[in-house]
């Protein structure tokens, strides 16, 4: 058989992982929990088409302005090209999409369904969520018991990480879209959930995992938790911390804080934790920006203790630790080195040591839930009880926005297929501007992740190092991180491999020795295509020299020996 081109998406896909026409794919892509058009992005964003990028991103994300400012970016711990002279920094290119592409008009509702669905849960998980429910013409009622939609990003992710501006607007976006949202309204408080399932068709619980966890040490009573001190930030508070802080944990909230502390006039921050600092579940991004500001990381460090003196906090104890490691049921053990036990004078302490869930407003009506509670899903999020589906952290226990978003949207589609009984593997945007089932262009199979070494013409590719993004340390409230110009962002973008997606270069008909290749097609869009199929000699010379990975073969039988 003549070569197969595994071709780049050519408009919006809003739901499908496997796609007759890419039956090759990248290792970014895959990474993606959103399912973010990684490659498509790079595509326009090179061409300076940051418009067409950005109409792409909404398809699969409503807070493209959001994921790229705060995204942990799986996809470029995945890149291959990484493997040649750095990743490509695609975060940065989804924020440069934002920023550069202007007002996109919004897609087209659906026809309504005259079905409701109530979502509880105004964060990013529910809102996306909302969001596609909507434009599938859905009825579409948001319960969040906070005064302002917006969830974590909202609430606890820092305006030096991500400026209150964008969240409003992408917020906007979604309610624009005809997503009713009641604020105020807690779920089990102001409103039963009994009334919320009689009123709706099907629910959607995304109330995340807000219920943070302690520590069970002497004197924790005295100690601050992480996201309330980031949400008391948030909403304009300057808690008084003192001048000497310490803030217990590892991961990406405990940064947050750090950092906040030094915002809020504390001379001195520390991150206490109990593993070595490689093992920090933080983005290493974040672990240097604290650093940069003056935080002071000490590892293998437990505390056993705080102390306090008619209520003020006047220190801790802790001890020097080796040796952690879980146990079978997945909690962490540490051997206390002997003798190592310290006083550590102090101000304050905040505890950044989890969250967990809270679904108390369930009473008798919860689903089936995990050990440590979070409610068991299937693939379309749908959960034990009909009619009921969950998504974000409440399910998936405490992870990031862009998997809750990805979640989000697959609930909305799981809701769809339960109301609806329409069930397609693809959804796209039309022509019309809306959203239509598409199943034709389904594939069956998954489609194969290219490799760096499957690469044959990555030497095509000269060597260039990412553009680095520019970080201010000036303790400001204002955003830290400078996004890229429209230049930069284009440079960085060419830097992309496209890996199995045929970028229409043409090397491949320029190496074929049969003239069996060509570039056909309207001026301007001309692509590689088999002409003389029946003369192919599979000499794979087209295979080798894709520097995309994008050629796949099925030898003949007679050559399989």
């Amino acid at each position: 058989m003549p070569p197969k081109y595994s071709r780049e998406i050519t408009r919006p896909i809003v739901l499908g992982e496997s796609l007759q026409e890419q039956f090759r794919t990248s290792p970014c892509e895959i990474a993606c929990p959103a399912g973010n058009p990684i490659q498509k992005m790079t595509t326009l964003v090179e061409q300076g088409k940051f418009a067409e990028a950005l109409r792409y991103l909404y398809a699969k994300n409503p807070f493209p302005g959001m994921t790229g400012r705060t995204c942990p970016h799986f996809c470029q711990s995945a890149c291959n090209r990484a493997k040649k002279d750095g990743c490509v920094r695609t975060r940065e290119l989804e924020r440069a999409a934002v920023d550069f592409g202007g007002s996109i008009a919004p897609f087209t509702r659906r026809q309504a369904t005259g079905k409701h669905v109530s979502i509880i849960g105004g964060g990013p998980a529910g809102l996306s969520s909302a969001y596609f429910l909507a434009l599938l013409g859905h009825d579409v009622t948001v319960y969040e018991a906070a005064p302002l939609l917006g969830g974590m990003p909202r609430h606890a992710v820092p305006a030096f990480r991500l400026p209150r501006d964008i969240v409003d607007r992408e917020v906007g976006r979604v309610l624009a879209c005809g997503v009713h949202a009641r604020v105020n309204t807690a779920v089990g408080r102001d409103i039963s959930f009994a009334a919320v399932r009689e009123a709706s068709d099907a629910v959607i619980i995304a109330t995340g995992a807000p219920l943070e966890k302690t520590m069970d040490v002497a004197g924790a009573e005295y100690a601050l938790k992480g996201v309330d001190i980031l949400h008391r930030a948030a909403m304009g508070e300057r808690p008084a911390l003192g001048k000497r802080v310490v803030v217990i944990g590892g991961g990406g909230t405990a940064c947050d804080c750090a950092s906040t502390a030094r915002r809020l006039g504390a001379d001195e921050v520390s991150i206490f934790y109990r593993r070595e600092e490689k093992d920090m579940p933080a983005p290493l991004e974040d672990t240097e920006q604290a650093r940069a500001e003056g935080v002071h990381i000490h590892a293998c460090r437990v505390v056993t203790a705080v102390h306090a003196e008619q209520g003020v906090v006047t220190g801790l104890t802790y001890h020097d630790v080796r040796d952690c490691r879980k146990d079978a049921e997945g909690r962490m053990t540490c051997a206390i080195v002997p003798g190592s036990e310290q006083f550590y004078a102090c101000d304050s302490v905040i505890f950044a040591v989890g969250m967990e869930t809270d679904l108390a407003f369930l009473h008798n009506a919860a689903p089936q839930c995990t050990r440590r509670g979070w409610i068991v899903t299937d693939a379309a999020q749908a959960a034990s009880i009909e009619g009921l589906f969950a998504a974000g952290d409440v399910a998936s226990g405490p992870a990031s926005i862009t998997q809750a978003i990805g979640q989000g949207r697959r609930a909305a589609f799981g809701v769809h297929a339960f109301l609806t009984g329409e069930k397609a593997r693809v959804y796209v945007i039309d022509d019309d501007n809306s959203i239509a089932a598409c199943d034709e262009m389904a594939a069956d199979t998954p489609p194969h992740v290219v490799e760096y070494e499957e690469i044959y013409g990555v030497t095509h590719y000269a060597d260039c190092a990412p553009h680095e993004q520019a970080v201010s340390y000036a303790l400001s409230l204002e955003e830290s991180r400078a996004g890229y110009t429209r230049e930069q962002a284009m440079a960085e973008a060419a830097r992309c491999f496209h890996c199995g997606h045929c970028k229409q270069c043409g090397t491949c008909v320029d190496d074929c020795p049969g003239y069996v290749l060509g570039m056909r097609g309207a001026a301007g869009q001309e692509r590689p295509q088999v002409i003389h199929g029946e003369e192919c000699w599979h000499c794979a010379n087209c295979r080798t020299s894709c520097p995309c990975g994008a050629i796949a073969f099925t030898f003949p039988l007679f050559m399989q020996v």
